[in-house]
């Protein structure tokens, strides 16, 4: 009787089995990798950050490139440097951004290929 009831559960553990895999299969072969992100979908944007004046010595370089979320923001590129350096916060209500070439919102939309420049108040004449 008990190798009955054995046999009983393979031959029903088998017929499960072949349903999920026939399920699968008729979803198509690559079914099974769901966490691949579609080709168009960016994961992340990559821009360059210049620094001027004395912000190249607090920062310790004059330019760098940097991966950011999409949708990241001046502001954000800024505050990823602060968390490096943080005497670069001392700086923030002086600084005027610039997005390739042109004067820029702290709030200002980032894409990929972004040329960022933080430039620091200029006296003199």
């Amino acid at each position: 009787m008990r190798q009955f009831c054995a046999q009983h559960q393979l031959r029903a553990l088998r017929q499960i089995c072949s349903r999920a895999l026939a399920a699968r299969c008729a979803a198509g072969y690559n079914s099974l990798v769901s966490s691949v992100a579609p080709s168009n979908v960016k994961t992340s944007i990559r821009v360059t950050a210049l620094f001027f004046g004395g912000l190249k010595e607090v920062a310790g370089r004059a330019e760098e490139c940097v991966e950011l979320a999409p949708g990241s923001r001046i502001e954000d590129l800024f505050a990823q440097f602060v968390s490096r350096c943080p005497e670069l916060s001392r700086y923030r209500g002086a600084l005027v951004a610039s997005r390739n070439q042109e004067f820029a919102a702290w709030n200002t939309p980032l894409e990929s290929g972004d040329e960022i420049a933080f430039l620091p108040p200029v006296s003199g004449g």
